[in-house]
């Protein structure tokens, strides 16, 4: 018995050693100047970082419990099994995609590399063909559920409310034969992605604990240029300090990716997956879910994006179509644009109005001194004859790279828009957003 307190005594005593050994480590990490030397330099991301566990459920909640609880505080839900309830769970085969009467008609879009790069252009082919060519290249299908699939995909329950209806924006179907890594990135919707074929890895950065802390150098796009097999931390020093939430998918299951939480998905194994796209809003919970029919396929609803892109292109019934009748704005950049065609000339308190008028609030807010600050660069670097004022004539001399920039420049600023719209992610007193060249650019 002795023995075996002095075998336990030692045991404690060597796990002491080990934990103060760490804990030793990492503070000389943080503390050396060095990012070459940090541990995860070069490695894939998040290797060395610490990760914490999506909560797990196994089955959908109820709209109101779902909104209430992971939608509205911004957290992400692991539901296990929330695909299979789902036809396509047991239908969608190779076998079954071919035999479908218009897939050799339907057309898609596909990446040409399994390991994302947004900045290689994808090609368009006939739905059957990339079925027959998938799985001997490395492309894989990223394309809003086709019409002839929509019909073997449920709504998740969680969505199944009159009240979320208007809100439904977009579909999204990745289809690969594995081995594919999206960008590290971000979208500016709520979002139910599901699996019905392969396994996932996610990797999640909180968004309103790091929003103020890093810049996505990609802005536009809503991602990043890091090397997500390859973490330089000398460019993006960042990375070596947020602690990362994982979330590990097997067929079958879906995951709730909340409203602008920075995220990068590994597949492995032939891998589909649909995401059901839907609007941010600030605390809402649906009201209106008693009356709504269960086993809705996403065929019986009618989403934003895809009638602005031409489907149901006379949805009121008069004749005209209703994607031109809705043409509207989508970008700051298109704002511009379309301000420019109308008032010709922006002097800087005008563009400083321009900004202002695009934040929905009954009381427009004053700019902190780092936003004006950035305003003010903006302005410049569009005003290229330098006379005070913006025009069209401005926007038409810039080159090709200024105006990416500027591109860039005008997304970012959406994004710090966006911080004035809603409640839950406005500027606290002490969180100003740096000056743009004291950013983290990822």
């Amino acid at each position: 018995m002795a023995r075996k307190a002095s075998y336990i005594t030692l045991f404690i005593l060597l796990i002491s050693i080990l934990v103060q050994f760490a804990n030793f480590a990492n503070t000389e990490d943080a503390n050396n100047d060095d990012p070459t030397t940090w541990l995860g330099h070069m490695e894939p991301l998040g290797s060395r970082n610490i990760k914490h566990s999506v909560t797990s459920v196994d089955q959908f909640p109820k709209p109101q419990d779902f909104f209430r609880d992971f939608v509205a505080p911004s957290k992400p839900l692991l539901i296990k099994n929330g695909a299979k309830i789902s036809p396509a769970f047991k239908v969608w085969t190779d076998d079954y995609f071919v035999s479908l009467p218009g897939a050799e008609n339907t057309t898609v879009f596909a990446e040409q590399r399994k390991k994302e790069n947004r900045t290689i252009p994808g090609m368009e082919m006939s739905f059957k063909e990339f079925v027959q060519s998938y799985n001997n290249s490395d492309i894989y299908m990223v394309n809003g559920v086709p019409d002839i699939l929509q019909k073997d995909i449920l709504l998740p329950p969680a969505l199944l409310c009159e009240d979320v209806k208007p809100h439904l924006v977009d579909t999204v179907m990745w289809f690969s034969s594995g081995g594919t890594k999206s960008v590290f990135h971000h979208d500016d919707v709520e979002n139910i992605n599901c699996l019905y074929r392969g396994s996932k890895t996610l990797l999640f950065v909180e968004y309103q604990k790091y929003k103020s802390k890093l810049r996505l150098d990609n802005a536009w796009g809503g991602f990043s240029g890091v090397d997500v097999d390859k973490v330089d931390f000398t460019k993006y020093p960042i990375f070596h300090e947020v602690e990362f939430y994982e979330a590990k998918m097997e067929t079958g299951d879906c995951l709730f990716i909340p409203f602008k939480w920075y995220h990068q998905v590994t597949s492995v194994g032939r891998n589909i997956a649909v995401n059901i796209w839907w609007k941010h809003l600030h605390s809402f919970v649906p009201s209106k879910c008693d009356d709504m029919p269960t086993g809705a396929t996403l065929d019986q609803f009618n989403f934003t994006s895809l009638k602005k892109n031409g489907a149901d292109d006379d949805d009121d019934g008069d004749g005209d179509d209703d994607a031109a009748e809705s043409d509207e704005p989508e970008n700051l950049m298109e704002m511009l644009a379309l301000v420019l065609k109308k008032k010709k000339h922006l002097s800087y308190d005008d563009f400083v109005n321009f900004l202002k008028d695009n934040i929905q609030a009954e009381v427009k807010p004053e700019f902190e001194p780092d936003i004006m600050e950035f305003i003010g660069h903006v302005f410049q670097s569009t005003d290229v004859n330098k006379d005070g004022s913006v025009d069209v004539e401005d926007i038409n001399q810039l080159d090709e790279k200024t105006f990416a920039s500027l591109e860039n420049d005008l997304a970012e600023l959406e994004g710090i828009l966006g911080e004035y719209h809603d409640p839950m992610y406005q500027i606290e007193d002490d969180e100003h957003p740096e000056d743009k060249s004291h950013h983290e650019e990822l």
